[in-house]
């Protein structure tokens, strides 16, 4: 019987992909499914793709290159588990993993969030703070009780378990787009699950990179427009089960199209007063008040709402 399907979708980065691997405890009950987003033959020797030692290993190769969405929803036809966990190839686990395998096994939770740890790719022992955020959530959890940001605006996929069940009985699938696939998935998920439960403790290590997505997080081409597409869709998505919007994200996307897209401006700053309890008058005041929003922009904000 598979209790855990491991879903890792790859490209170009097999001597990571190796190493993630490796920190898999081969086990009977764990299936692991690596789904190749038509990697380059010149980067990728396909006739030595890494290996997992365990015998429920399957590879897939695609040539579309749709991104990560993509391939994870291809990792989901075929994953047999229990319970889903999805890893990206240059992450791995911690050696406890196999003790925590154990102890979720017949967990009645629909999903269970763990604490991520963030390293230096190059080295691992410099922690970082990609993952901050997401334990100030598990911090909010376990101090008020609330686990709305949890089950809403955790985005990554980074140590949760998710049951098959949820999302085979929801017809649950990711977006196909090159930045933020996870993040509706995420949602949906929370959204959709009875019982939610956090442990305080790590078994997932997420790592960074100078050319990761999170170092220059919205400044590659169609990155900005893409994730706020997927954003606004979202906050769409979760008002119909009364969830709050993460509004200091809606306040940084607006003042990074203010400097870049006026009309995208305009278009999500009239979603908000049009779909949220914030006025005009407010969200001046909020944008101002906004630390992500440089001073000279600050004041264009104030000036271009106050004379609309």
């Amino acid at each position: 019987m598979i209790n855990y399907s491991i879903i890792i979708p790859h490209k170009d980065r097999a001597e990571l992909l190796e190493y993630c691997l490796k920190t898999i405890p081969v086990r009977d009950d764990v299936q692991v499914i690596v789904v190749d987003d038509n990697s380059n033959p010149d980067v990728v020797d396909f006739e030595h793709f890494p290996q997992w030692g365990g015998n429920n290993y399957e590879t897939y190769f695609t040539k579309e290159g749709k991104g990560a969405g993509y391939a994870r929803n291809i990792g989901l036809e075929h994953a047999k588990g229990k319970w889903l966990l999805f890893v990206d190839s240059d992450d791995f686990l911690l050696d406890n993993v196999g003790r925590i395998f154990d102890e979720n096994i017949n967990n009645d939770a629909e999903v269970i969030f763990f604490r991520p740890k963030a390293v230096m790719l190059d080295d691992r022992l410099i922690q970082t703070n990609r993952a901050d955020r997401y334990n100030n959530m598990i911090d909010e959890y376990f101090n008020k009780a609330l686990d709305y940001k949890l089950r809403v605006w955790f985005e990554p996929l980074w140590g949760k378990f998710i049951k098959r069940e949820l999302v085979q009985k929801y017809q649950i699938r990711f977006d196909e787009v090159f930045f933020s696939n996870d993040v509706i998935f995420s949602a949906k998920v929370g959204i959709n699950a009875f019982n939610v439960q956090v442990k305080d403790e790590f078994y997932y290590v997420v790592t960074q990179s100078e050319d990761s997505l999170a170092s220059e997080f919205c400044e590659k081409e169609g990155e900005l427009e893409c994730r706020s597409g997927v954003f606004f869709r979202t906050c769409e998505i979760i008002r119909e089960k009364s969830f709050p919007i993460d509004m200091d994200y809606a306040y940084f996307l607006l003042s990074k199209f203010f400097e870049k897209n006026r009309k995208l401006f305009v278009k999500y700053s009239k979603w908000l007063i049009e779909n949220t309890d914030v006025s005009k008058c407010q969200l001046i005041k909020d944008l101002f008040r906004s630390r992500s929003v440089k001073s000279r922009i600050k004041r264009s904000i104030y000036t271009f709402f106050l004379l609309k």
